[in-house]
């Protein structure tokens, strides 16, 4: 019995890890896939760069593709910092674009090293070569303007501009209630006698 139980521990055993070895090759990678054209220049999907700037050989294409997504695909520069060996994205616009905010562009990038960066890290900025960028689809839809034909139940009549009649103060019809109103709302004062 105990033999019987040992097999089929092993047999499950050897079943369980050839399932792990199968799901972790066949897990997708992240990103992009970072192809070469020259020292400089490369593809990252469809979209070529240039590399402007490798401080302190900040550059690495593998970890690049890794952490590449789509929606930096919209800037015109992308800079790449290294901080507790973690690679952080962030994307930048030209000068010379109107909508983009001021934090948002290219010449902000000094600021961008000193607030958000740790001191001295090594860092990579990448330009986008030739193509347009892809804009965001985040404009919004127009609203449909109604139809100026009135529905079935609906009644069509036409609005006439009325004017509305000027409403009068209302005066007291005789004297003596006038000063009636005078008198309830004058007082006097009184010395007091010691």
């Amino acid at each position: 019995m105990t033999e019987e139980k040992a097999n089929l521990t092993d047999e499950m055993t050897a079943v369980l890890e050839e399932i792990v070895e199968t799901t972790e090759k066949e897990q997708p990678t992240k990103g992009e896939l970072v192809l070469p054209i020259s020292e400089t220049e490369f593809m990252i999907g469809n979209r070529q760069y240039k590399l402007v700037m490798n401080y302190r050989e900040g550059f690495d294409a593998q970890r690049l593709g890794e952490r590449y997504s789509e929606v930096l695909a919209r800037y015109d520069y992308i800079v790449g910092d290294w901080g507790y060996e973690q690679l952080r994205l962030k994307g930048f616009f030209e000068v010379t674009n109107r909508k983009a905010l001021p934090d948002q562009r290219i010449d902000m990038l000094e600021d961008y090293l000193y607030e958000y960066c740790n001191f001295g890290c090594a860092y990579f900025v990448i330009q986008r070569v030739g193509g347009k960028r892809d804009k965001a689809n985040n404009r919004r839809r127009k609203k449909r303007q109604p139809s100026s034909q009135a529905h079935i139940s609906e009644k069509k009549e036409v609005v006439s501009n009325k004017t509305k009649p000027v409403m009068k103060t209302r005066q007291p019809k005789d004297k003596e209630k006038k000063q009636q109103l005078k008198d309830k709302k004058s007082f006097t004062i009184r010395k007091r006698e010691e």
